[in-house]
């Protein structure tokens, strides 16, 4: 009996660090070693999500854009107070630039499937991807597909208590941008504005802010 219950806290412990796709796998394993294949497959899609981090976004869902959002990296503005007005002052920069191309709050839609894969749909025009959160849930990965020649952003997934924000590398962001703008509208020169902005500062990082339907 001793043995058993040992071998069952050794095993809690493991699945405890475990992260959520290898959690995935080690269930699938188990279905199957219990001769129910599915077993795993069920599981995996109640826990994927378990980080052990209190403050992981819940993504699976339907999801709204409310607006941009702006952070620095590194020795940058956003070290002292006015860097928090310089912040502010870029989001409203790239909400307008957005705007232009039709990305307005409530135009643009994420819908985040728990088989990991993800739909945003923009004025209307859905665009279709794979999603995967990893770090503790604190990082997340979107991989587009054909529509937007298979752009991938990688970046970080912050609660924000009445939403999320989700944050990328400022030139990637831009690549995606550019890609949209080849989907709805055609509009050079909001892109060139954009470049321009995100080139006026070093570790700068676009995303985008969103509330949970």
């Amino acid at each position: 009996m001793k043995k058993v219950l040992a071998i069952a806290a050794a095993a809690m412990m493991f699945v405890s660090a475990a992260s959520a796709q290898n959690l995935g796998s080690l269930l699938g394993g188990l279905g199957s070693a219990l001769g129910n294949g599915k077993l795993g497959d069920t599981v995996s899609k109640v826990i994927y999500g378990y980080t052990g981090n209190l403050n992981a976004v819940d993504l699976p869902g339907n999801w709204t854009y409310t607006g941009s959002a702006v952070s620095f990296g590194g020795d940058n503005v956003l070290s002292n107070v006015a860097g928090a007005a310089a912040s502010g002052t870029v989001e409203s920069k790239i909400d307008s630039y957005l705007q232009k191309i039709g990305i307005t709050a409530g135009a643009m839609q994420f819908t985040f499937n728990e088989d990991l894969t993800f739909t945003c749909t923009i004025k209307g025009i859905p665009v279709n991807g794979t999603w995967q959160t990893y770090d503790d849930a604190n990082r997340i990965k979107l991989q587009f597909g054909k529509t937007l020649k298979f752009l991938n952003l990688d970046g970080t997934l912050t609660n924000t208590g009445s939403g999320c924000q989700m944050l990328f590398n400022g030139k990637k962001f831009l690549q995606f941008a550019k890609a949209i703008m080849n989907v709805v509208a055609k509009q050079s020169s909001t892109a060139s504005a954009l470049s321009s902005l995100a080139g006026n500062y070093n570790d700068m990082q676009i995303g985008v802010t969103l509330k949970k339907n």
